[in-house]
């Protein structure tokens, strides 16, 4: 698993800019590195849409992104991170939301509703 992990964070952060990191930047990556599960950092970036995944590892609230890589259901988290979703509604979500209530959202929502409300 440390291995699938080593990999999964090596392909996140190679297919981001080579630009300085900001201090949130670093905050969502240690998130993504030390806190995740593997299988939801697995959903995260096997069929994430490049823009939403930089945009869930630039702009989030890294206690919301915690919430997203511990309690998500691994399907609606790949609905979050796919094509169709509209950027600026990620990132609100992962940057103005309650805990409890993203934690809901990702874990009771059906895909269909999840994928129109962002």
């Amino acid at each position: 698993l440390k291995m699938i992990k080593f990999g999964l964070v090596f392909l996140l952060f190679g297919s981001l800019s080579a630009a300085p990191l900001t201090s949130n930047e670093v905050a969502t990556r240690v998130v993504a590195v030390s806190k995740s599960k593997p299988e939801l950092l697995s959903a995260a970036v096997s069929g994430a849409d490049p823009d939403l995944l930089r945009t869930a590892l630039t702009d989030a609230d890294p206690d919301l992104l915690e919430v997203a890589l511990t309690e998500a259901d691994a399907e609606l988290l790949k609905v979050a991170l796919t094509d169709g979703v509209v950027p600026e509604n990620l990132k609100t979500a992962l940057t103005a939301s309650r805990k409890e209530t993203l934690a809901t959202a990702l874990t009771e929502s059906k895909p269909e509703l999840l994928r129109t409300a962002l």
